[in-house]
């Protein structure tokens, strides 16, 4: 069993704001010779349509926006 994880990428989040998603998550990159991981986060905004699909791909609850009223 090697250091490497085989998913690839975890810590997925999925954050409503107004009309727009904040999609998230971290990838551990490592260098040669180098016996430490260097976690690096990602983040992107997206639509609903995307926002469920992220959601979907790795397992997380949809979480619909708050309404204004």
């Amino acid at each position: 069993m090697g250091r490497h994880r085989s998913g690839g990428s975890y810590s997925h989040r999925c954050k409503p704001d107004g009309d727009e998603f904040l999609i998230s998550w971290t990838v551990d990159y490592y260098y040669k010779g180098d016996r430490l991981r260097y976690p690096r986060g990602s983040k992107r905004w997206t639509d609903r349509a995307g926002a469920l699909r992220f959601c979907k791909r790795w397992g997380l609850q949809f979480t619909e926006p708050k309404g204004d009223g």
